[in-house]
């Protein structure tokens, strides 16, 4: 499917998520006034204007962010390890579903999104499976089979190529922005005609082409990890074909002229389990000599929006490093925090989009459930000499109204009233900018609040904050109720950035923050208005893409 025409998909799919969340909050409101909650209530003023303006989106969606690199722009590949419909060992991808009774795998040379890095190493390994089932059948001794998935049994079952500092430098978000013309979009695999995009003037790339594939340079670090299952196995045999294995992987390495990379990290992962999915407490020991790898031995670097970070060998981080870096942009110029600004950054896994924003703000609370994610986010805000960043391990669910009740007294008067009596209506043509941006009288209220009689109650000098800030990235399940519900009741909490991997749990999330509650539809708070979103691919020939809402009081 040409690029052009992916786009297309990707952004009339953000579109229908904001016409969901138009018409679920229509929904609720209605339930609402059925139950008899109040005759005086009135329905959000933006949910009319989607309706009339924006053809049913709650907000302005503003184009999609394509791409910077198309091939081989994966950070990280996981292949299986199993045979192929021939019968043979193979490193790649499950062609079926195991619920199906398909086990078989196939090899990656095909894949457009798996760098040129990882099939090295992938075509590396798989013949080097090939090469000692062959010669220690013929010599007789006990060798080490592939995984079986429908046994639960075998050695070899899973490879992981991490890769750092190799990805191009995108430069600004804006430039990589694009309009398609909704009249022209059709489903994927219905893209007849061409269609026309207005473009950034600052490009001239062709959007079926990109940036060149990563782009491996003298920086680039590699991580490997070969997940096995040695039980049942002699010590001994799994010692010396892990051996042969890390040395045959360096080889391949060495001989990869077009792509110069460093092989920093050579791991294996003990994993006895039926899936593939190993815990996080699963061991990791060095390849070649057996030894258990401490912290500082399972790491590697990458570079992103201008900063360096560490990497652990399981911590999440975006798999498209160059469209991540445009992506963390956007949500840092969403959130428009300055120097006044607490921003709370929700599921922050290893702490990138807190760190990116941290020297423009009074202080960064990530959170996130993960502890090895909270580590590297501290260890990411040490190496960048970033120092007001506070990082929380626990569900944030538990820990977020302990922070809010912490620090909403710390926000000067002023700004919290100004959100308690904020409407909930979208902006008038005379109150957004250009691109949507909402103009509020922030700079311009008064640094005192007086009496009638011209007393000073109180300075914004004794507050050290203006506002809070939320930045949400949440997994594929979304926020947790008891978040939504903390978020929305903190009035010094003013605007939200949504970024959304899944549009249907971010479509129910953002109605539970943008709907009416109660007698005067502000019992919970008072409702959030969602302003503008956008659409990145983050994942080009997939179906996937992400998703950014800001919402505003």
């Amino acid at each position: 499917m040409p690029y052009e025409s992916q786009l297309c998909f990707k952004h009339e799919k953000v579109e229908d998520a904001m016409c969901r969340l138009t018409r679920a909050v229509a929904k609720k409101f209605k339930q609402g006034m059925s139950r008899g909650l109040s005759n005086k209530l009135q329905m959000p003023g933006w949910v009319s204007e989607a309706n009339k303006v924006h053809r049913g989106c709650a907000a302005p969606v503003l184009g999609i962010v394509r791409s910077p690199v198309l091939d081989g722009y994966r950070n990280k590949s996981e292949f299986s390890v199993g045979l192929d419909l021939d019968g043979n060992p193979t490193v790649g991808f499950n062609v079926g579903l195991f619920k199906e009774g398909i086990t078989a795998v196939s090899g990656p040379e095909n894949c457009r999104h798996i760098s040129p890095i990882a099939k090295i190493l992938a075509s590396a390994l798989q013949s080097f499976i090939r090469s000692e089932m062959s010669e220690i059948r013929q010599a007789g001794h006990q060798h080490l089979p592939v995984w079986n998935k429908s046994t639960g049994t075998g050695f070899w079952r899973l490879l992981t190529v991490r890769e750092g500092g190799g990805a191009p430098s995108a430069g600004h978000w804006c430039k990589w922005m694009r309009t398609p013309r909704t009249d022209k979009c059709h489903a994927e695999g219905h893209a007849q005609h061409p269609h026309d995009e207005q473009v950034g003037s600052s490009t001239t790339l062709d959007d079926n082409s990109g940036l060149p594939s990563l782009s491996p340079n003298s920086q680039t670090e590699v991580m490997v990890i070969i997940q096995v299952s040695p039980s049942g196995y002699d010590a001994r045999v799994v010692q010396k074909a892990c051996k042969r294995a890390a040395d045959i992987l360096r080889l391949a390495a060495s001989r990869a002229s077009l792509y110069q990379f460093s092989l920093k990290r050579l791991l294996m992962q003990v994993h006895n389990g039926v899936s593939n999915a190993a815990g996080p407490d699963a061991e990791l020991f060095d390849l070649e000599d057996g030894n258990k790898s401490t912290a500082d031995q399972i790491s590697i670097s990458e570079n992103l929006c201008g900063l360096r970070f560490s990497l652990s060998a399981t911590a999440f981080f975006q798999v498209n490093t160059s469209a991540a870096d445009a992506l963390y942009q956007i949500a840092g110029e969403w959130a428009s925090p300055h120097g006044r600004s607490l921003v709370l950054d929700i599921c922050c896994g290893t702490g990138t989009i807190g760190i990116t924003i941290a020297k423009k703000v009074h202080k960064v609370i990530g959170i996130d459930i993960v502890e090895g994610a909270i580590k590297d986010a501290k260890a990411n805000a040490s190496l960048n000499g970033i120092t007001n960043c506070e990082w929380i391990a626990g569900k944030a669910e538990n820990v977020l109204p302990s922070i809010l009740s912490t620090y909403a007294p710390l926000v000067a008067p002023s700004k919290r009233l100004a959100a308690t009596k904020a409407r909930y209506s979208a902006p008038s043509a005379e109150e957004s900018g250009s691109e949507g941006e909402v103009r509020t009288d922030q700079n311009q209220q008064s640094k005192h609040e007086t009496t009638m009689h011209g007393k000073v109650l109180w300075s914004s000098k004794s507050f050290s904050l203006d506002e809070i800030v939320a930045i949400v990235d949440p997994p594929r399940a979304g926020l947790h109720r008891n978040v939504l519900s903390a978020l929305r009741k903190e009035p010094s909490v003013r605007r939200l950035v949504y970024v959304s991997c899944n549009p249907d749990s971010m479509t129910a999330n953002c109605a539970e923050l943008c709907t009416p509650q109660g007698p005067d539809g502000r019992s919970g708070g008072v409702p959030f208005s969602p302003i503008k979103a956008l659409a990145v691919d983050l994942f080009p020939h997939t179906r996937h893409c992400e998703a950014v809402i800001l919402l505003e009081r």
